[in-house]
């Protein structure tokens, strides 16, 4: 019993020396598909960026709802002077005119005189030929723009994370195939190496089979290469830092929305977000020329004015002021012509650009789902390529185990075979790239969603 303690203490000092030489990936975080996306709308910098974008929408909005509010100020002015219309002001509003004061010589040559104003004043809005609803207006589609901005920015997001995520496994797919050719390529140059020491094959044969070996080492370097860089990607979307311990979880399957071409078409035209903001920041364009037309409007205000003039700090000699200001523009000269007509040329470029912007999701989505159906037929192809390459791979060994094969046969029908697990990795990799850039068109780009 005496010895127990010492030797759980031992025990407990190895294991923690084990931990600290046990390798960084065995302590990687492992993130599952919906993981990383969730990582990346919380971290990534392009969200905080598309947030700004709404709250200053929103602020612009409730300026311009502000704008119909009567604006208060107040304001207070401490004046001393001799000037003769001065002086007698100052005393007239402060109501210490006396008779002495229509003297001609104190009229002419007055002593010095203060006067303190404190002043409290109120601008009511009546009508403004209509734009501070046309602000209102922009501002209100401002935010719709922005809100559809930040709904494609967080597709953006899911599907460059699915298609760094997809390139793991695909990277790990190559490796799985370099793994096996390197391990059978060592095998060759093991047995070449053997019959050559017995005199049944040339030195030549040899050589191949350790070019054949090289290749495949490069091959493997190579994958694994895009494993990190695809490693590498996910952590710059998630904004983890550079060299982070991370692996992924399970590989996540893609359906469509529809297999119809013209339906996946008919969504993206109704239902991408992208598209759609295009369509709100047009229609501010179209506000703004109501702004310009404003201007063609007469604009009336109420003015509502308390003034306290005093010789000294105080609030003595109260008086109001009542006023309506109307005010219209009779002529600027075509100032206002050449700015309605800028307005309206602007709306209709934003109306060109929705357009040309649709054609372009239109052509993009008709371009995707050809490709996927010619990436489905390449999965079949390739699924029997590597099915008869390694009948055949199977074939030639057995003719040179009979001494009826070249090795140079062997390693060209194995060079075969990986060739044909290589693009069977390929063509599934870009089926389901495709995939996702169909549901990015359709705006279906959504985690809940998949």
């Amino acid at each position: 019993m005496k010895h127990q303690k010492p030797f759980k203490q031992k025990l407990t000092v190895l294991a923690m020396a084990l931990s600290c030489l046990m390798p960084a990936a065995a302590l990687a975080q492992t993130l599952d598909f919906k993981m990383c996306v969730d990582n990346a709308l919380s971290q990534n910098p392009e969200m905080r960026v598309s947030g700004a974008r709404i709250e200053q929408a929103q602020s612009a909005l409730g300026k311009a709802q502000s704008s119909r509010l009567p604006q208060i100020t107040a304001s207070f002015t401490a004046a001393n002077s001799n000037n003769a219309l001065n002086v007698f002001g100052m005393k007239l509003q402060q109501r210490e005119v006396v008779q002495e004061d229509f003297i001609v010589e104190r009229l002419n040559d007055p002593d010095a005189h203060t006067d303190f104003n404190t002043r409290l004043e109120m601008l009511v809005p009546i009508y403004n030929g209509g734009i501070v609803t046309s602000y209102e207006n922009q501002a209100a589609a401002m935010i719709e723009a922005a809100r559809q901005g930040n709904v494609a920015v967080q597709q953006m997001l899911t599907y460059h994370i699915y298609q760094a995520y997809e390139s793991v496994h695909a990277a790990r797919a190559y490796i799985a195939v370099a793994e096996q050719a390197k391990l059978t390529a060592q095998s060759f140059v093991k047995t070449t190496q053997s019959l050559v020491e017995q005199g049944v094959l040339v030195r030549s044969e040899f050589l191949s089979a350790q070019v054949n070996e090289s290749s495949a080492s490069v091959a493997l370097m190579k994958a694994q290469g895009q494993e990190q860089i695809a490693l590498d990607n996910l952590r710059m979307l998630m904004s983890m830092e550079p060299g982070a311990p991370l692996d992924v979880g399970a590989r996540q399957d893609l359906s469509l929305p529809t297999e119809s071409m013209d339906e996946l078409v008919g969504l993206t035209l109704a239902d991408n977000p992208q598209l759609e903001a295009k369509r709100k920041e047009a229609n501010v364009s179209e506000f703004a020329v109501d702004e310009a037309k404003a201007a063609y409007y007469p604009n009336f205000n109420i003015m509502l004015r308390q003034d306290w003039n005093d010789q000294n700090l105080g609030l003595s000699s109260s008086s109001y002021t009542v006023a309506g200001m109307v005010s219209w523009k009779i002529t600027d000269f075509g100032v206002t012509n050449h700015s309605v007509d800028m307005a309206n040329a602007a709306a209709a470029q934003q109306k060109a650009t929705v357009q040309s912007e649709s054609n372009k999701a239109r052509l993009e989505v008709m371009t995707a789902w050809r490709k996927l159906q010619i990436y489905k037929q390449q999965v079949q192809a390739d699924v029997l390529a590597v099915e008869q390459a390694e009948e055949a791979q199977r074939l030639i060994m057995q003719r040179f185990n009979n001494g009826v094969a070249t090795i140079t046969e062997v390693l060209a029908s194995q060079t075969q075979l990986d060739k044909a697990r290589a693009d069977l990795v390929g063509a599934q990799y870009e089926t389901n790239v495709e995939k996702a850039r169909l549901r990015l068109a359709t705006g279906t780009m959504d985690v809940t969603r998949l």
